[in-house]
């Protein structure tokens, strides 16, 4: 888990009510039956109740008299943490700005075609990604050149934030497809300022220079996100394979109901994603529509401030 220095709000979980009254109804009768019934499927109640007259004989003309059947129901409804929609405040996806400009990631389009929008689809890392369908993220300022600073800030410079990593020292050879195969082994450069400045963005089961812990059935896997354009959680053979880097990194925590990168679902008996003590928990839908408020968006779980801003 990561040490976070913004975001004091509280998590909300919003109850809808919806309510359907019944028509009444008119008769002349001499015999009634009345029926309820309770059907409860999910998270709604349903309650019938059924009036039903019997057809008589006028006892000065000997004329049948009309009969009407009445009946109603009403419904309450009840949403809980269990799902993304009942979370969220829904609506219709708004643009995101990020420093004063919009991207994929934060234009309210789905740019690929996936029936996801911005933070709803997985291939998003935050509204400053330009490229949604896929892990490539095009971050401002980001050239792919060999030598990675922060991967998720947004610049491609170590001058802010001190952190560097040649793609060209990793065994695993992670820069192979973009021009920067493997040379020699070499450690990365991950001094107090790498730490303070890059830890507090990376999402849950990143290191700091974009290698992301994946799972697949058949176990987890680290991918470089950098790799190529056609890196996504689809076609993972397209995405390089990388060392992550223990200098550096935001850890998953499942056992403390943290959300890990690409993964939409809590652990088994968790009711909201874990967090840092000062971040606000989050939800997403699949039209990029969160609990976040102005100026954060989700990220695995937990709003983060959207930088630059």
């Amino acid at each position: 888990m990561r040490r976070h220095l913004h975001g004091y709000y509280q998590y909300v979980l919003c109850g809808i009510v919806l309510g359907c009254g019944t028509a009444p109804g008119t008769t002349t009768e001499t015999s009634t039956t009345s029926s309820t019934t309770t059907v409860t499927t999910g998270n709604v109640e349903a309650t019938t109740t059924t009036t039903t007259t019997g057809t008589t004989e006028s006892p000065t003309s000997g004329e049948p008299v009309t009969t009407t059947s009445t009946g109603g129901t009403t419904a309450t409804t009840s949403t809980t943490a269990a799902t993304t929609a009942e979370t969220t405040e829904g609506g219709m996806p708004t643009p995101v700005p990020c420093g004063g400009k919009t991207y994929q990631c934060g234009d309210a389009i789905d740019n690929d075609g996936d029936g996801a929008i911005d933070g709803g689809d997985k291939e998003c890392t935050s509204p400053c990604d330009d490229n949604e369908g896929s892990f490539q993220t095009d971050l401002p300022g980001q050239n792919l050149d060999c030598k990675n600073d922060c991967y998720w800030d947004d610049d491609s410079g170590v001058g802010n934030d001190k952190c560097e990593y040649d793609l060209q020292c990793d065994p695993l050879n992670p820069g192979g497809m973009i021009g920067c195969e493997f040379k020699q082994e070499c450690e990365p450069t991950v001094p107090p300022e790498c730490l303070a400045v890059c830890t507090d963005l990376v999402p849950n089961g990143c290191d700091c220079f974009g290698c992301c812990h994946v799972q697949t059935p058949e176990g987890t896997i680290d991918i470089f996100l950098g790799s190529t354009p056609e890196c996504a959680l689809d076609n993972l053979a397209a995405c390089g394979t990388c060392t992550f880097q223990e200098s550096c990194n935001n850890i998953c925590e499942p056992e403390k109901c943290e959300l890990c990168f690409g993964e939409d679902e809590l652990p088994d008996g968790c009711e909201e994603p874990g967090c840092a003590e000062d971040d606000t928990p989050c939800v997403v839908d699949k039209d990029g529509v969160s609990n976040c408020p102005e100026g954060f968006f989700c990220s695995t779980g937990c709003c983060q401030a959207i930088v630059p801003g």
